[in-house]
Parts: C-alpha cells; structure tokens; sequence
C-alpha cells in the first residue's frame, strides 16, 4: 500500500494550510494551522480526525470505520486496500480540511481564501445528511464567501 499511500500524501500536502509530519505511531500526519486533521499509515489506514456527530453519519453510510484502536472517539478509519480506494481516502480527507478550514473561518483565520465551501461540498458528494450536517454547523462559515 505504500504507493497508495505515497499518492494521498502528495496530493493532500498541496493543499493552502497543510503541513506534514511524522505520526508518532507511524506514516504520516497532516496538519492545519497546527492541529491534526488525519494520518496515514504505510500498511493503508487512514485515520481521520472529526467531530463525533459526523463520525456517527460516516459510520452510518458505511464510508468509514471506527477508528482502529479507539473506536469509541470522534477518529474514523479508513482502509486503502487498492488503488481503487485513493479517491474516497482523499475525499475523507477532503471533509476533515474543510471542517478545520471552516472552523477556522468562525474564528477570521482564512488559511484558503479560494475555497469555497459551498461548491467544495457539492464536489465531495456526501449523503444528503452528512452534507446537511456539515452546512448546518457551519453555516455562518459557508456564507462568509458569499458575504466577501
């Protein structure tokens, strides 16, 4: 999985904000003004950092795990076994920046003013309640671009 891995992780550092180092039980994690948003793991995990309500909507869905070794925390897992698996890994990705850009925002941080969350949440595709879920807690967030 290392090659799969290799891909996430170089895509996912190109995004504004996102900074690299190395997780202290393995692979690597992404970081967003300071605070983890998820890390992967060589052997094709993918560790993602939310809040408990979307946590509880990804499980629903099937779209991810409870998180491996905590798997009664706010943390999901998701398992990248094949090459068919990077985008969905990115996607979930995706949601964890958005939320910590969004959150962000409410606080005037803008680490990606050419984001826009609105279409940023059409292109991820979510179910109706996990998007839903997103737009309502953050609500004063996605309006902000529209107000700028």
């Amino acid at each position: 999985m290392t090659a799969s891995i290799d891909r996430i992780v170089s895509l996912v550092v190109q995004w504004p904000g996102v900074e690299t180092a190395p997780h202290r039980f393995g692979g690597t994690e992404f970081l967003v003004a300071g605070k983890e948003i998820g890390h992967v793991h060589d052997v094709g995990i993918v560790d993602l950092a939310i809040t408990k309500a979307v946590r509880d909507s990804l499980l629903t869905d099937g779209l991810a795990d409870p998180h491996h070794v905590l798997p009664d925390s706010a943390w999901v897992t998701y398992r990248v076994r094949s090459d068919a698996d990077e985008p969905d890994a990115i996607r979930l990705l995706r949601l964890a920046y958005l939320w910590r850009v969004l959150a962000l925002r409410r606080r005037g941080i803008d680490i990606d003013p050419t984001l826009v969350p609105d279409e940023e949440l059409q292109h991820l595709a979510f179910p109706a309640e996990l998007d839903s879920l997103v737009r309502t807690t953050f609500n004063e967030s996605l309006n902000h671009r529209a107000s700028v």
